[in-house]
């Protein structure tokens, strides 16, 4: 399939790819996460996605909170792994090798999506209420840290 110009126009410099070196169900993902919902949700985006995850991950049906390791693959979402937790907190690494791709602001944004889900299944399956934030971490890699504040 020959790529269109028009879709390396969509993207400036905001990807660290030139579009035409990129496959096109990356390149749908670079477009949902740069361009669509900042464009759809605009200033909300974050509040907006946030409580999206938080209604999804609430409608799940989990059983232990170790299952939000295999949700995020199933999902392409990412991989997780509990970074740190006590009695009033869980705090996730998620990493995903497409978040090279993105502006750091950009991704942190649209993180609000996988926060928010992983603090609906929290909340689901801990039947307390909790709250997730989301903090990038460039030490090894684009990572973000997701940690959720257990009520």
């Amino acid at each position: 399939m020959r790529q269109s110009l028009a879709v390396s126009t969509l993207f400036k410099e905001s990807i660290l790819l030139p579009p035409e070196n990129v496959s096109n169900s990356l390149l749908g993902y670079l477009f949902f996460r740069e361009k669509l919902l900042e464009i759809v949700l605009g200033d909300s985006e974050t509040n907006i996605l946030y409580w999206v995850g938080k209604e999804l991950g609430n409608s799940l049906i989990v059983q232990v909170i170790e299952e939000i390791e295999d949700i995020f693959l199933q999902l392409d979402l990412g991989q997780v792994q509990l970074d740190s937790q006590s009695s009033s907190f869980l705090c996730y690494r998620v990493t995903h090798n497409r978040y090279n791709l993105l502006r750091k602001e950009r991704l942190e944004k649209t993180l609000h999506l996988e926060a928010g889900l992983m603090a609906g299944i929290a909340e689901n399956v801990l039947k307390r209420y909790c709250a997730a934030t989301v903090q990038m971490d460039q030490k090894n890699g684009m990572s973000a840290l997701i940690q959720i504040a257990v009520d």
